[in-house]
């Protein structure tokens, strides 16, 4: 089976589905950090000593924010999806 060059429509879509998954990435990114320190290095630090017990203010933004680059990552992989409908016209059966 020999595919049919893409148009510049399918380009766009292409370009629309890469651009979806870089932002998932800058998501993961930003939610990595913001989660392991509000959920990690915090609780331990301020348990032994290190930091004082103020830091634990710190915990609600930081978890409130990851929580909504956590919504961001799960909204860019949908918005990805939705945007492979050249896969299915430039190859329009799947190989067996």
């Amino acid at each position: 089976m020999d595919p049919a060059p893409l148009s510049k429509d399918q380009w766009a879509e292409v370009g629309m589905a890469l651009k979806f998954l870089w932002l998932a990435l800058g998501f993961a990114i930003m939610a990595g950090p913001s989660l392991l320190i509000a959920h990690a290095m915090i609780p331990s630090a301020v348990g032994d000593k290190s930091i004082d017990a103020k830091w634990t203010k710190l915990r609600k933004p930081l978890y409130a924010f990851g929580t909504v680059c956590i919504l961001g990552i799960i909204g860019s992989l949908i918005m990805f999806s939705r945007n492979l409908n050249f896969l299915e016209e430039t190859y329009s059966r799947f190989w067996i």
